[in-house]
């Protein structure tokens, strides 16, 4: 196992201005943000910049809520390649997207290119970029998370991104549970990816810790791989763990494969 260190790179809808202060300033399409993130502990470095912020997110004293400037559109969209995505505020601080993992969405990409027709298996798969991603790529895709609402968002980008609408197999289910019973049928894939959260309750009230459950769902892996697997991807964020400690799980999951984190 080894520790391989990218800088995810901004594109044209997306923009990281300044962060510190544990506040990042980020520009997705024409709309700026200014959002927390418990990890940046620095001072900013361009404070005047800090005006342009069209939408911040606060903690107030009956919760968390965003503060809009007049005018700011609730939802719009944004373009990453041949992806268009569907961005709003959402009841927590998040919009939509991970722009950190665009590195994630070229890999797909490339990998899509040099090998026709693999099955991919998103887990926790949020709004979709991934998965549309794949589906782009070519890949046979089935993405799967717990949230009524954000499967409506997923169906959205699909269609945003010029996909048929059975490009991508969309299921409304706790991860875990569909992943038990993927292994129950003998499904496999050619890729995995996983952004599992800290927490989390499936659609029939199932419970997801992390520090309980991530361990019996990489057990779980090695059955859902095909025999040519390609690559299998676990994400992390809010967790309190850190890189190190998520490569370790999926090395012990999967002892004879190339790790890195």
């Amino acid at each position: 196992m080894k520790r391989q260190d990218i800088t995810a790179k901004g594109w044209d809808a997306y923009e990281l201005l300044d962060s510190g202060d544990g506040r990042k300033l980020e520009r997705f399409g024409s709309v700026v943000l200014d959002r927390p993130d418990p990890q940046v502990l620095w001072e900013r470095t361009a404070s005047s910049r800090w005006v342009q912020a069209q939408a911040q997110f606060v903690w107030a004293d009956k919760g968390e809520r965003w503060k809009l400037e007049k005018g700011i559109p609730k939802s719009w969209t944004i373009s990453w390649r041949d992806m268009t995505l569907s961005l709003s505020f959402k009841g927590f601080k998040h919009i939509g997207v991970f722009p950190e993992h665009a590195h994630q969405w070229e890999e797909l990409l490339l990998l899509g290119q040099r090998h026709p027709n693999l099955r991919m298996l998103n887990l926790f798969g949020y709004t979709g970029a991934a998965s549309v991603a794949g589906a782009l790529a070519g890949m046979q895709v089935t993405h799967v998370d717990a949230s009524k609402s954000t499967i409506e968002t997923v169906k959205e980008n699909i269609a945003h991104s010029g996909l048929a609408k059975d490009a991508v197999r969309v299921i409304c289910e706790d991860a875990l549970k569909y992943a038990k019973r993927l292994i129950q049928r003998g499904e496999t894939f050619d890729v995995i990816v996983m952004d599992p959260p800290a927490f989390g309750r499936g659609p029939k009230g199932e419970v997801w810790k992390i520090e309980e459950s991530l361990k019996e769902l990489l057990a779980g892996i090695p059955q859902l791989l095909s025999v040519d697997a390609k690559l299998v991807i676990l994400n992390g964020y809010a967790s309190g763990y850190s890189a190190r400690t998520f490569g370790e799980l999926l090395h012990k999951a999967l002892p004879d494969g190339d790790c890195s984190y």
